[in-house]
This record gives structure tokens, sequence and C-alpha cells, in this order.
């Protein structure tokens, strides 16, 4: 299955629609009105957070900067942290004026500036994204050309499975991912993207090995979790953005590092989630660490960089997920808004509490990119 070079260009109409509601709201709106981005959906004590997705591990820095007191201290009051899903955009709540952070994808990110919608990247949760395809050990396939021309379940929202027949030279019939793995486990020689956490976890509890193939081994490796905001929020409400994420940076601290903050925040999350099974998040909690701090242990939490989004840009443009001749306009990412707080290092982290999830806990290694 082979990209169109067009692919970029199948969400104009409603990405050209956010854009003219961002640079309305920018300019006052049509009649001269205030504008109703200029003071975020409420004032300075206030914070409205957009997630991707439903409330599990993955957030769990906005979870315990919230159940450890951190944005209360910095001065806010009222906080939102909403759920995402599979029907929800951060960024097309960005531009109602509905949120004023929003979590996404680089990719989303990258296709919106592309269209022109005036926002820009503030903080990254996730330095390297632990996205990629697991696959039955049983099939004894433990290289990328062992899947040429296997089918494969994806997410269209990816791109790795793009780059993968890109850096590969391998080609494979593809089908979307309906959101459930009961296909992939009833299947003997199955492919589908997941993660190396709840989904491993989820193939465990069914007494089924499994082995991953990241993307990010196979040389895509975008930022894997970006914050954004509207480049109208960032002028106007700099303090505000430079108090909120210098409590989300001590909440992923505190999350990643000290179980009894990790025990309260993922307690909430069975309050925010009815859906989430406390076994699979705790070993989430356990397997993601890797890929939150990547690289960037003892560095600036939060930070990116020009030579990452330019690869990004550059094997996007490869695969025509954004259009050859564009170049961003504007900031495509802005660290001023960070604090000081410094990502933890790898051989600190703390194991999980006994019994917290079935079978051994996932090796804490740095994750290949």
């Amino acid at each position: 299955m082979s990209l169109s070079p067009t692919r970029w260009a199948r969400l104009p109409l409603a990405l050209v629609a956010l854009a003219t509601a961002l640079v309305l709201a920018a300019c006052g709106g049509a009649s001269g009105g205030a504008a109703a981005s200029s003071s975020g959906p409420a004032g300075d004590d206030s914070l409205t957070v957009q997630l991707s997705w439903f409330s599990n591990a993955q957030n769990g820095g906005w979870t315990a900067a919230q159940t450890q007191g951190y944005l209360a201290d910095a001065g806010f009051s009222d906080v939102k942290i909403l759920p995402g899903g599979p029907n929800v955009s951060g960024i097309q709540l960005l531009a109602s004026g509905r949120a004023d952070i929003a979590v996404t994808t680089a990719e989303s990110y990258l296709q919106a500036k592309a269209q022109g919608l005036p926002i820009t990247a503030v903080y990254n949760e996730f330095d390297t994204p632990p996205t990629g395809v697991l696959v039955k050990q049983s099939t004894g396939w433990t290289k990328w050309s062992d899947l040429a021309g296997k089918s494969w379940t994806v997410a269209p929202i990816s791109l790795g499975w793009q780059w993968v027949q890109r850096s590969q030279n391998i080609q494979f019939p593809t089908q979307n991912f309906n959101g459930t793995y009961a296909a992939f486990f009833a299947s003997p020689d199955g492919v589908v993207q997941g993660y190396p956490t709840n989904t491993v976890y989820e193939a465990r509890k069914q007494n089924i090995d499994v082995n991953y193939f990241s993307y990010a081994s196979a040389g895509f490796n975008p930022y894997g979790q970006i914050l954004a905001v509207t480049e109208d929020y960032a002028k106007n409400h700099g303090d505000t953005l430079k108090r909120a994420l210098g409590a989300l940076s001590k909440g992923w601290t505190a999350y990643l590092t000290d179980v009894d903050a990790a025990t309260k925040a993922n307690d909430q999350m069975l309050t925010d989630n009815n859906q989430l099974a406390a076994d699979t998040n705790w070993f989430t909690w356990a397997g993601q660490r890797p890929f939150v701090i990547g690289g960037q242990g003892g560095k600036q939490m939060g930070a990116m960089g020009d030579e990452r989004w330019n690869t990004t840009i550059d094997q996007m443009k490869q695969m025509g997920a954004l259009p050859a001749d564009w170049n961003p306009s504007g900031p495509l990412y802005d660290n001023s808004f960070l604090s000081t707080e410094v990502m933890p290092q790898l051989d600190a982290l703390p194991d999980a509490p006994a019994g917290s999830f079935q079978g051994a806990a996932p090796a804490i290694t740095a994750p290949t990119s």
C-alpha cells in the first residue's frame, strides 16, 4: 500500500476553518469584539488542558501535578483536565477557545501548522515515541524484513508504518485498527500497531508473548507527545503558561520517581477513567518511563530542538504527509516557557509496588532510536 503524495491535503477544509477561527480570534473577531482566545477559556487562575486520550499513565504528569498540589501551588484555583478520545481534536478545541493547552502528536501538529493554524509547541512529554508494531513470538519474526508482505493493522493517524516501508524497502497491505486487539490475539500471524506497555501487558494476560518493533528503531522518531497552544495565548498569557508548565514538570518528576506520588495519581486515574484497569496502568507506568526520559536524563524537562523538528518535517515531506514546498511561518516551538526542572536519570527510577501487575516488570533501558 503506497502513500499518496497529496495525503496531507485530505484535511484542508477542516483545518482551514480552524485557521480562520484562530486568526479571527487573534484579531478580535469579524465584528471587532473582544478576542475569545485572548483570555483563554477563563482567567489566569484557571487552566483547561485537553488530553489526546482518556486518563491513563500516559498523562501521569498532569494528574500528579493535580494530586500533589503543584497546580494549586502555582496559583491555579480552577483546573480542568479534559479526557480525549477517538473523536476529540485538541487542536480544534484550541481554535474554538475551549482549551488553553492541547496534547497532540508531532505529526498532527505539523499538519495543522502547514494549513496555516497559528499554534506553537511549548512542551514535549515523551522524548521517544513508544509507537510501533507487535507480533507473536511464535511467528519467529525478529526483523523488519520478516514483516514484508504480511497484513498490518495500523492507526491511520500514525505515519511510522509508512516510514518503515520507505526506510526498510518493504511493502505490506494494511487495515485500520478498530480499537481492540481481539483479532490480533486470535490470529497466528498478525502484525498490529501498539505499545510496549499496555499492549504487551494485555497480550500477557492472554498468555501470549510478543515481539515489539518500534518505529523509532526504523528511523522515524518525532517528538512523542507535545503540548500546543495558540500563538495568541502564548503572547498574552506567558506567565500563566510558565506556571502551568512548571507545575507539569514537577508532576512528571514526582510521577516518574516517587511511588507514593504515582500511587496517588494512578488512583485518581481510576476515578477519572472507569474503563482503566489498575494492573495495566501500573505496567504502563513501569514501561513507559524510558520513553518519557529517552536521551533527556539530566537535561531540561520538556525542551525541544531544531534538528529533531527539521528531521521530522523532512521525513513527512518525503512521505507526502506535508507539502514539499512548505516552510513553517511563525515559531515552530518555544522553550522559553519551561522551568529549570531537569529530567530524572533512568538509573534513579524505583520499582513498581509489589503485586501491582502480573509477571516481570518491563526492562528499564534506553529505547532504541
